[in-house]
């Protein structure tokens, strides 16, 4: 065969796979056609998907969301690294807000697993719980979120550990549908999903003994002469259950009568939780919507400039290894990095933004309500009143003072609530 055949035949064959790649497929999601023949039931748009989720338990664990943390780099004694924070380019104030909603947005994810007790967003780990989900915030701009996650029970045990990012397409604001979404939920979804899948691994018999273990440890918190003999801390932190007292003991009984106002407060906190996040939702959204395309371009600048680089490099180890002019060399480095001047941030694309300036001018004016800030609000037991001022931090510790006293100064545990 002559050459000239070969290279017409390589032309063909090259063409052939171009228009076939270019076909659409002809198959769809579609695996059922007709009524059901179990029932009515409700059909799933096209192009859709949803997670399928089987619970089979009779013990449904309580679930603590603390508010995310915020990620902020962080110097030697702990403190906010702020030069840090500039060259990254965080905005701190929206950083908290997301802190605030994507723990709303994760508890509403674990919500549609049908597979949990409560499920509350609380100001931090020290809530009383089963079962804890911790997130922190690595990466966010608008386009692209990185959120690294940790699950733990009440024995200190973690469950997993997982980072899960997800990118933002500028299509989906394209899309009617999506109107009212949340174009990062599907990464609240896997999240949920997640900790599905680690409560499946867990016996009837663990999830009981968490469930015993979360309660001993609020009641020995509130007396440790009563109920520390019932817990035994390891070395690596986590708890055992040794034994545990009588449903009848009345110290126990004490004990859960004031759990139920501290039930009481983090169940009334999810409706700040809840409020905070309907304030803020017209403006987050057009803030995510306005600076996206701003994330997207530094995104792609940067991989440019990434990719400049590494060609500046392969050329700098050939020329030291070929002898070749070092000159063309250094042309080649200096286009590399000739992008990097070219390349903003998200906050110097918002500072010249008019519009998204005045938008920050408002996410500072919220943020100085972050912590979430509660109502003042008035708790009545064994006819004593307490009252609560100041953040959701602030309050839950407050609550948690006076309920120490009044369990203090009661002389007769048996005294009725």
């Amino acid at each position: 065969m002559s050459s000239l055949n070969k290279k017409l035949i390589t032309v063909v064959a090259t063409a052939s796979l171009l228009f076939l790649g270019g076909c659409g497929s002809t198959q769809t999601k579609v695996s059922s056609v007709g009524p059901s023949m179990v029932g009515p039931g409700s059909g799933q748009p096209l192009g859709s998907s949803s997670n399928s989720y089987n619970y089979n338990s009779s013990i449904f664990m309580d679930v603590a969301v603390p508010v995310f943390d915020p990620g902020f780099p962080t110097e030697r004694d702990g403190g906010i690294d702020y030069d840090e924070i500039e060259e990254e380019g965080i905005w701190p104030q929206v950083r908290r807000l997301e802190a605030n909603r994507f723990a709303v947005a994760t508890k509403e994810a674990l919500g549609k697993t049908k597979s949990f007790g409560s499920i509350n967003v609380t100001p931090d780990a020290s809530a009383l719980a089963d079962v804890y989900v911790l997130g922190i915030i690595n990466y966010s701009d608008t386009e692209t979120v990185e959120i690294g996650v940790k699950v733990m029970d009440a024995k200190n045990t973690v469950w997993g550990e997982e980072e899960f990012e997800y990118r933002v397409s500028e299509g989906w604001y394209r899309d009617a549908m999506s109107r009212g979404e949340n174009p990062n939920g599907p990464v609240f979804d896997d999240i949920a999903k997640f900790v599905y899948g680690l409560l499946k691994e867990k016996s009837e018999a663990y999830k009981k003994e968490v469930q015993t273990i979360s309660d001993l440890r609020y009641a020995q918190m509130y007396s440790p002469e009563s109920f520390g003999q019932y817990l035994e801390q390891g070395r690596r932190g986590t708890i055992e259950l040794v034994s545990a007292p009588s449903e009848s003991d009345p110290m126990l009984r004490r004990v859960r009568a004031i759990q139920a106002k501290d039930e009481q407060f983090i169940d009334s906190l999810q409706e700040t939780y809840d409020s905070f996040w309907v304030t803020t939702e017209e403006a987050y959204r057009k803030y995510q919507k306005e600076t996206l395309p701003e994330a997207k371009k530094i995104r792609e600048l940067e991989a440019e400039r990434t990719t400049k680089q590494v060609t500046a490099g392969l050329f700098a180890v050939a020329s030291v290894l070929l002898g070749s002019n070092s000159s063309s060399t250094a042309g080649q480095v200096a286009a590399a990095g000739a992008g990097i001047a070219a390349i903003g941030s998200l906050s110097q694309a918002i500072q010249t933004n008019k519009e998204l300036h005045a938008q920050r001018d408002l996410f500072d004016e919220m943020g100085q309500n972050l912590d979430i800030q509660v109502a003042d609000q008035i708790v009545e037991i064994d006819n004593q009143r307490i009252e609560l001022q100041g953040t959701a931090s602030e309050q839950y510790y407050q609550l948690r003072a006076k309920l120490k006293d009044i369990y203090d100064m009661e002389a007769t545990p048996m005294t009725a609530l």
